[in-house]
């Protein structure tokens, strides 16, 4: 069986160095040609293992479709258009972090797919439009979804690219963030945002934004930033390419699980006879706590409760009730939400007038206010949400005219309704 790239047969990699393509196409060629007498797809076949998968929509923004998500990967074959993968390889994994919502077109011919579809993004393998790619362990990868077995704590990312440079400009770089999986509550915490180059060659990322945990931070020359966790929640860090910067490098993403000392959380073990910890944070990741008064480094800070960040609900038991709490230094005086859907391509803006959604332009949507203060707010929806991607956005204002930043995990949640 040959097993040929998507990328390779396509000649997608010529976008990235024209010079170059002929000879790494003959090579590639060569080889998989001399090995495909011996490949069988047994041999094929890897062991289950558990890696993180995430994709990103287009650029400018890069939004999170699906946040970092681990999975463990299994030996049921995955089967779409007539062709098939095996459970282990990345068409596997992206078909347990997606819940099965992708599509791709099967080649007989080359025993692979062209990824077409994820989480209702199209984007077909058309020359002069943007298709699907992705990188593994933050570099480029010339292989298909099928083609290539995953091995434990691997990491895969999904964005749309373009064939070339001359159709619209290619990411020159994809950021890494390197941070302990775990970190205690109120203790410094160092984090290392590297950026790769399409083969993989690292150099620090200097003058990125790191965000994530209800504040902000900016790398320095050899791409450090310190972090202290407020509470003791699972945090998605993102970091982002520097200011100014064109074509501005692909988001990288991380969890960290925070912890209060030997809580129990995070794999810690709490002591023989001690009690839980009274937590000093609210549900919903990177928040103020209700009881705690408020004195960080932003005058507004606001925070979803009850909606968990990249959390998959079903139809049935879809949240309904949009609540949250603010803390601010002085008093509150205006609360916002803005709540929009994509869903198969297409989008929709909750409109709190007429209480319903309606169509716009994706990216957009405005707010509708719930509340003139207060430290807390809840809205109920006139009925549970239909299938599709969410994003639920707080604003917020005190009386000084300050303004809560939206911040991933906290003010911003994105969620899913299948």
């Amino acid at each position: 069986m040959l097993i040929v790239s998507r990328r390779v047969w396509s000649m997608v990699g010529c976008g990235r160095s024209v010079s170059g393509c002929s000879v790494r196409l003959a090579a590639a060629l060569f080889v998989l040609v001399a090995t495909a007498a011996l490949a069988t797809p047994s041999a094929l076949a890897g062991m289950p293992a558990t890696v993180t998968v995430r994709v990103l929509g287009p650029a400018p923004n890069y939004e999170a479709l699906i946040p970092p998500t681990q999975v463990t990967t299994t030996t049921t074959i995955v089967t779409k258009d007539g062709g098939s993968c095996s459970g282990t390889s990345v068409g596997g994994a992206l078909e347990l972090a997606t819940k099965g919502d992708w599509e791709g077109n099967w080649s007989d011919k080359y025993s692979d797919y062209e990824v077409i579809d994820i989480d209702g993004h199209s984007y077909p393998f058309t020359e002069g439009l943007p298709y699907w790619s992705f990188w593994l362990n933050n570099k480029y990868e010339e292989e298909g979804i099928c083609a290539v077995e995953l091995e434990a704590g691997e990491q895969v990312l999904f964005f749309p690219e373009c064939f070339s440079e001359a159709e619209c400009p290619s990411p020159s770089h994809v950021l890494g963030i390197e941070v302990p999986p775990t970190a205690e509550v109120g203790k410094p915490t160092s984090v290392t945002v590297v950026s790769y180059n399409a083969k993989g060659e690292r150099s620090p990322a200097a003058g990125v934004n790191l965000g994530g945990w209800g504040s902000s931070a900016e790398t320095n020359s050899e791409g450090k930033a310190t972090v202290t966790f407020p509470g003791d929640e699972t945090y998605t860090l993102r970091a982002s390419g520097a200011s100014g910067e064109k074509p501005e490098s692909v988001p990288g993403e991380a969890l960290v699980c925070a912890h209060n000392g030997n809580d129990g959380e995070c794999g810690t073990s709490r002591p023989p006879g001690s009690s839980l910890p009274v937590s000093s944070s609210s549900s919903g990741g990177g928040k103020v706590g209700e009881s705690t008064p408020y004195t960080g480094p932003y005058t507004v800070v606001a925070a979803v409760t009850g909606i968990h960040e990249g959390h998959f609900y079903p139809r049935a038991k879809s949240p309904r009730v949009l609540a949250g709490t603010v803390s601010a230094h002085g008093s509150v005086t205006s609360i916002s939400l803005r709540l929009r859907r994509s869903y198969r391509g297409r989008c929709w803006a909750y409109d709190g007038a007429r209480e319903r959604f309606g169509h716009v332009r994706c990216g957009q949507g405005g707010f509708f206010q719930v509340a003139s203060g207060g430290d807390s707010f809840s809205y109920l929806l006139p009925s549970r949400l239909p299938p599709g991607r969410y994003v639920l956005d707080i604003a917020a204002a005190d009386s000084a005219g300050d303004h809560a930043p939206l911040d991933r995990g906290s003010s911003r949640v994105v969620f899913y309704v299948k």
